[in-house]
């Protein structure tokens, strides 16, 4: 029997300073999962992180536990040390930190978090757009590792399966309040009054980044700049139309100039230091271009901004929009629970085809022990050997299939 388990550093938990800790960035995950297929008992494993969580998806082959509850807990216990072993030792981070701030899940409650998770029901803004294609693309990098099987390609499928039918058939994610939105919502606000101002995005082309240049994009009175790695012959970047294009090593000449500056990337490091601001902000300053005070917007994990620049302004990182984000999801606790709803009926279908999947290859064994039995020897021996729930969900699923011919 295969069953997955999770450990979850998030949001609820964890404060920011130790959200950053534990992320991975890109890089870094290709060799986790590489690590983890080399080692053995992690092959099969997702990593997850975003700016609000970082979880590690594990398929075990479990063995047959016997015993008291407490002797099955142990066991789950010991699956969860060596996966946070694993993500310490790749992180530098002491083992007490993910045990303090952790959370663990295996079997069913493990298949409920993924679902939850994948849908935006778990998400600090709820409903949000942006996990689903997180969780597309941690699988998908996973699979690509390969470090998927039967069992974890099945429960992905289904979460993702299931997210999608939840942002159609319900409010969920309709009028989404996203931290794009809820970002995009306090640089308007800070921005009331000001003439002409200037707001600069690093990592536009980033999929944060970009939702909050279209939802401010509009606005004739700003000027738009976005950084970029990657830009064509033409120095344009394909839908960055309206926004002026500048390389990312050439942020500073620019940034001191600007009242709002956004920064949404997957960077290991500070995209604005606090040294090179402030000579920044010095240029602009004689040359008579530096406004009063500047609005830094972070929406990273780990932190894109050093946080010695908000001597010069304001500095909201992702711990100030989990307030925002609360009246928004006060409002959604009706879809929330259409929302659930859903989530346990895919849950049933799903451990109905893993136990199925898992027993394959018991049937062959189980057909040859029956053929030396009659039907009524069958039936008066699930009778026998079978609890009353047991017994009754055999005998109620015999009727529906006889019935149906």
């Amino acid at each position: 029997m295969t069953v997955m388990y999770v450990i979850s550093i998030n949001y609820k938990k964890a404060p920011l300073e130790i959200r950053e800790r534990f992320a991975f960035p890109v890089e870094a995950q290709h060799a986790f999962l590489k690590e983890c297929r080399e080692r053995g008992e992690l092959a099969e494993s997702v990593i997850l992180s975003t700016c609000n969580r970082m979880e590690l998806y594990t398929q075990f082959v479990e063995e047959e536990t016997k015993g008291e509850d407490g002797a099955r807990e142990a066991y789950a216990v010991s699956r969860w040390e060596r996966m946070e072993e694993a993500v310490c030792a790749a992180r530098g981070i002491p083992m007490e930190l993910c045990r303090r701030y952790g959370s663990c899940y295996y079997g069913e409650g493990a298949l409920r978090h993924l679902h939850r998770v994948a849908c935006g029901v778990d998400s600090m803004v709820m409903g949000e757009d942006e996990i689903l294609g997180q969780v597309k693309a941690a699988y998908y990098q996973a699979m690509e590792a390969g470090c998927t099987g039967f069992a974890l390609n099945t429960i992905f499928k289904s979460a993702i399966t299931c997210a999608k039918r939840i942002k159609t058939d319900t409010s969920l994610s309709k009028t989404s309040v996203s931290l794009a939105t809820l970002a995009a919502g306090r640089i308007m606000g800070f921005l009331k009054g000001r003439e002409k101002p200037q707001v600069m995005i690093i990592g536009i082309t980033g999929a944060t980044g970009g939702s909050v240049m279209k939802n401010i994009r509009g606005h004739k009175e700003i000027t738009l700049i976005g950084t970029s790695r990657r830009h064509g012959a033409d120095g344009q970047v394909i839908g960055m139309e309206g926004a002026v294009m500048i390389p990312y090593e050439e942020r500073y000449a620019w940034m001191g100039r600007c009242d709002v500056i956004v920064s949404a990337t997957g960077s290991p490091h500070y995209t604005v230091s606090s040294r090179q601001w402030r000579q920044a902000r010095e240029r602009a300053q004689e040359a008579g271009e530096a406004p009063p005070r500047v609005l830094f917007l972070d929406l990273s994990v780990p932190a894109d901004i050093d946080r010695q620049v908000a001597a010069y302004g304001e500095l909201c990182q992702m711990d100030y929009f989990r307030e925002l984000a609360r009246s928004n999801n006060e409002k959604k606790q009706e879809a929330k629970k259409s929302a659930e709803h859903m989530i346990e009926e895919y849950l049933n279908i799903l451990k109905k085809e893993l136990f199925f999947h898992d027993i394959l290859q018991e049937i062959p064994v189980m057909k040859k022990a029956a053929a030396s039995l009659t039907f009524e020897q069958v039936l008066y021996r699930v009778r026998d050997h079978a609890d009353y729930e047991e017994m009754k969900g055999f005998f109620g699923a015999l009727q529906k299939v006889l019935k149906e011919g």
